[in-house]
């Protein structure tokens, strides 16, 4: 690592757990605060910082720069929260009652709710409600709706300015059949069957059961690190559940859902990061095998060049017009994903592999 790495790590994990830190030296804030950006967490950092004694402040500057980050962070945490509570009541006013999914229900694991960082709001109300849910929805004041309301997909978004909302009818969307299948008994137990319920300041919220609130935060990230990229904020939220939830979870389920899944390696290997680079306890952190450390240091680096949805490809990012050649372009960009994945899970990279032209195929010879 870095100096300015190490000096990260130290700084994350004093604001994640009040741990003390030990730099040697003065801190590179500059430099440290381009890589928490970089990774979607800064306002805690900010916040630390704020809280030091002379020796360690930044600069002027720079703290007058923090403290814009934080001031803006909570401005949109309050609205995110008016545009959250309203949705939430109109629902429950025609019997819809969505779950919360990532979000405020994480930043609740926090040590103070408000320094995790948003994007947008993530509601679940599932196959059933889904038309409904969204029809309501779009009559709340100030929203605008993109794309098309369609029976494929994840979710539907509204925007209310540059606050987004997206409304899931599942959570996630597997290529593979019999995997969605699992999945969709995964979420019918944990997101439908079993939710959790917790007060968010004054207003009563349902959120994923515990078993699911932890699977589905590290598949996430996982998910993000095979596609744009993964930050250690996402992988912040996976520590905080297991923290919170520790002593709670039925274990078994948890090792259930992953092997179903393939996911126990990718598991070990970002635990052992979580450990070690995160400060999460060992003892929090179930199936923990540090004989995955040579496959997390590859997992590092990745997440060091790429950071919080920062995968950048000019190739995939292009959007030829002409149907054949949209054909050629994803073509090649199956091998792109392929070749990024397989130098860390090769039997993750060849088994995406074989099921992205097992669907390509599919879509191109169905009958219209």
């Amino acid at each position: 690592m870095s100096a300015a790495e190490t000096q990260y790590f130290s700084l994350l994990r004093a604001a994640l757990w009040g741990a003390p830190f030990a730099i040697d030296g003065p801190i590179d804030w500059e430099a440290v605060m381009q890589i928490a950006d970089f990774h979607g967490n800064s306002v805690l950092l900010a916040d630390l910082a704020a809280k030091m004694d002379d020796d360690n402040l930044p600069s002027p500057k720079m703290l007058a720069k923090m403290q814009t980050v934080m001031r803006d962070n909570l401005v949109h945490h309050l609205r995110l929260r008016q545009i959250l509570v309203s949705a939430v009541k109109l629902l429950r006013e025609h019997g819809i009652e969505p779950i919360l999914l990532k979000g405020f229900g994480l930043a609740s694991l926090y040590p103070n709710p408000s320094l995790r960082q948003f994007g947008d709001i993530d509601i679940f109300v599932g196959l059933d409600d889904f038309h409904e849910a969204c029809a309501l929805l779009r009559t709340l004041p100030g929203g605008y709706n993109w794309g098309e309301e369609v029976d494929s997909g994840k979710h539907y978004n509204i925007e209310f300015g540059q606050y987004p909302m997206e409304i899931h009818r599942v959570s996630s969307d597997l290529e593979d059949a019999k995997e969605q299948s699992l999945y969709a008994a995964m979420e019918q137990e944990g997101l439908l069957n079993h939710p959790q319920r917790f007060d968010f300041d004054g207003f009563e919220i349902s959120i994923p059961s515990r078993e699911f609130a932890v699977f589905f935060t590290f598949y996430h990230a996982w998910h993000h690190f095979l596609t744009t990229g993964v930050g250690w904020r996402q992988l912040s939220d996976v520590a905080m559940a297991l923290h919170a939830y520790h002593g709670q979870l039925d274990i078994e389920k948890l090792r259930r859902w992953l092997d179903s899944l393939h996911l126990m390696q990718p598991w070990h290997a970002f635990g052992y990061l979580i450990v070690d680079r995160l400060g999460l306890p060992a003892i929090e952190m179930p199936f923990y095998d540090s004989a995955y450390r040579r496959k997390a240091a590859k997992i590092y680096r990745y997440i060091m060049k790429e950071g919080n949805f920062k995968r950048v490809n000019s190739f995939k990012n292009k959007n030829p017009r002409r149907r054949v050649w949209r054909k050629i372009h994803s073509f090649i960009c199956i091998f792109i994903d392929f070749f990024h994945r397989v130098g860390v899970f090769p039997v993750v990279a060849f088994r995406e592999l074989r099921l992205a032209f097992k669907v390509g195929l599919k879509k191109n010879f169905k009958k219209k």
